[in-house]
């Protein structure tokens, strides 16, 4: 037998075929299973067909002794990797009514322009105390107040012709009005503006602040114009029971302080419903009112999360009924969504 030296570089791994009826042995080179068309074996990157041994009649020849190559491919696992299922991915979440994101979405809407529409009302009243002499002028922000309070209006005279709670019919007017419960931001410019703008009429923040006050009584009437019950059974923090008693503790506490408001109100000489009170003391009973309204449609939501009750203690503990005397906390609690 010739001797052909392989270099071990060009295949990976030999074995010996013997052919008992031809009674040969031939040297096969194995490398990425590919036939070989000389000779119908397999063949190696080297194009190295067969090494065939010398045919003998009676006995064959001793096998040759070779050193085992080693594969450099051993330490790489052939098991296959097991593909996560999809079922496994994507964690299937129970069902949920779609009115109860509708839901949650408005009543956080009406949370946020309340305290939008506060906020704006306090800054403009400290700045007439602290400036009451500015020349600045608010044309453009008392034509969006205007705007903001014509919507509600609208809104609160089409609500009865409509079908469906006031979530829904709240969805689908947002389509139309987006500017619907959208507070406007109050921006004052130079008198010298104005007069550029050949406007006939200046308004200054003493002009404004009726218009927010008038936007006020409107949201007020927004409010109180809400009384249609929820649907569907109260949810306390999603489907956990057994969290009833802080829901009524908080629902008992508000009816209290309810109470005592209407009990004030009666009290309170000269008071009008439909007009802004003259007395620091009955504008802070009317903004304590709109307060209870808001904490009263977040009790009513068919599902109350924990950061949401914990949200109405809260605001609960900024109205302070002791004494027979009002004390309120005018700084903003952003609702949790």
């Amino acid at each position: 037998m010739s001797n052909t030296f392989l270099k071990p570089s060009t295949f990976l791994a030999c074995y010996l075929l013997e052919h008992k009826d031809q009674k040969m042995r031939t040297w096969h080179c194995w490398t990425n299973n590919q036939a070989c068309p000389s000779a119908g074996c397999f063949s190696c990157l080297g194009c190295l067909c067969c090494v065939r041994g010398s045919q003998t009649s009676a006995t064959p020849s001793p096998r040759p002794t070779s050193k085992k190559l080693t594969s450099p491919l051993r330490c790489l696992s052939l098991k296959k990797i097991e593909e996560p299922d999809d079922e496994t991915e994507h964690l299937q979440q129970p069902g949920q009514d779609p009115f109860q994101d509708i839901e949650t979405s408005y009543v956080a809407q009406v949370c946020l322009t309340w305290e939008a529409l506060h906020c704006q009302y306090t800054q403009l009243s400290q700045k007439i105390t602290c400036q009451p002499d500015s020349s600045a002028c608010y044309n453009y922000s008392a034509q969006q107040f205007q705007q903001f309070q014509v919507l509600l209006q609208r809104f609160i005279e089409n609500e009865p012709f409509e079908e469906g709670p006031r979530a829904e019919i709240y969805a689908r007017s947002r389509n139309l009005l987006p500017k619907l419960l959208q507070v406007p931001n109050i921006k004052g410019s130079d008198t010298r503006e104005a007069e550029e703008e050949e406007s006939d009429l200046t308004i200054l923040a003493p002009d404004l602040i009726r218009i927010v006050e008038s936007s006020i009584l409107t949201f007020h009437l927004f409010m109180k114009m809400d009384k249609k019950k929820s649907s569907g059974v109260l949810h306390l923090f999603g489907s956990h029971n057994q969290f009833a008693t802080p829901l009524q503790q908080v629902q008992s506490s508000l009816e209290k302080k309810v109470i005592k408001l209407k009990e004030l109100r009666k009290r309170m000489k000269g008071w009008k419903k439909k007009s802004w009170p003259r007395r620091e003391e009955d504008v802070q009973l009317l903004l304590s009112l709109i307060d209870v309204k808001i904490l009263s449609r977040v009790l009513r939501m068919v599902r109350i999360t924990k950061e949401q009750l914990f949200w109405c203690e809260e605001k609960l503990k900024k109205l302070d009924l002791s004494d027979g005397k009002l004390r309120r906390d005018p700084s903003p609690v952003l609702f949790p969504c």
